[in-house]
């Protein structure tokens, strides 16, 4: 096995043990040890699958909690300026 992946793997073991007490730390470590390897811009986009993956194993635990109202609020609000941002980021 290369350093690389002995790094990035022991770099997703602790970014994975952060994040499930804390809720945050998998883009903290990963996107620096990815983008030695790939483009930083790539290395962000490989670190929003795990942090997709998260979101979704929460709200299944969640999910007979969730208020509607604020999901359909905030969550649409947020979800629309994310992609407005990135369409921005293309340009910007």
């Amino acid at each position: 096995m290369d350093p690389f992946a002995v790094a990035a793997t022991i770099a997703a073991v602790i970014a994975g043990a952060i994040a499930s007490i804390s809720g945050f730390g998998i883009g903290s470590v990963l996107t620096p040890i990815l983008s030695t390897q790939f483009d930083v811009r790539l290395a962000i986009a490989m670190v929003s699958l795990p942090h997709l993956a998260g979101t979704f194993v929460r709200c299944l635990l969640v999910r007979t909690r969730i208020d509607k109202d604020v999901l359909l609020g905030f969550g649409a609000a947020s979800a629309i300026g994310g992609l407005v941002r990135a369409a921005l980021q293309a340009v910007w």
